[in-house]
């Protein structure tokens, strides 16, 4: 079986794409700073403070991992958001991304660039047969993925606790067919 190398950076498009591993001190605090962000991080299944030290583990365990993989995006001379893929399934040929954006920014049409490349790393580069999500059901970039044709899978009911409150999680996704229908095959 061959296994896609997932631990490089990327060029995609007009986009760089810097695994974690390979940030320097200054990036990993700007990732670190963004996760910890209200916008963000009340999204997030795990949705506390996370600690330098924490971060740090975090990191270190990324080296170490054949099934997660993160990258800081940088487009247009600035660091537009974050590309992960916390589960992939080499023998399966399927993975599990989410993204965020730079809370910062104010450039429109991050999270379809964010979407979009996602889709080109795992179909085009990788060769993958799908492309899963969770997204908690009142976070609206769920219209978003829809956007950009993502299919909902179901429904994971009361599985996330957010301001005491238990909240249903949609499962979205594309398959290698759906993408080639809506985006073509570049690597013909």
């Amino acid at each position: 079986m061959i296994i896609f190398d997932f631990k490089q950076d990327f060029e995609i498009d007009d986009a760089l794409l810097i695994n974690f591993i390979h940030l320097n001190q200054q990036q990993r605090e700007v990732v670190r700073t963004w996760r910890n962000s209200e916008k963000i991080r009340k999204w997030m299944y795990t949705d506390h403070i996370i600690s330098q030290v924490e971060h740090k583990i975090f990191l270190r365990d990324l080296e170490d991992s054949n099934a997660a993989f993160y990258w800081l995006v940088r487009m247009w001379d600035n660091d537009i958001g974050v590309l992960y893929f916390p589960h992939v399934d080499f023998n399966n040929k399927n993975a599990y991304f989410g993204i965020y954006s730079n809370p910062d920014s104010r450039i429109l049409g991050v999270g379809k660039k964010l979407d979009m490349l996602a889709l080109k790393l795992v179909f085009e580069r990788a060769g993958f047969q799908s492309l899963w999500l969770e997204v908690i059901e009142d976070n609206k970039i769920s219209y978003l993925h829809k956007e950009m044709g993502f299919v909902e899978a179901g429904k994971l009911r009361e599985f996330v606790q957010k301001d005491n409150t238990w909240k249903n999680v949609v499962v979205m996704g594309l398959v290698r067919e759906e993408f080639l229908e809506l985006y073509g095959d570049n690597n013909k």
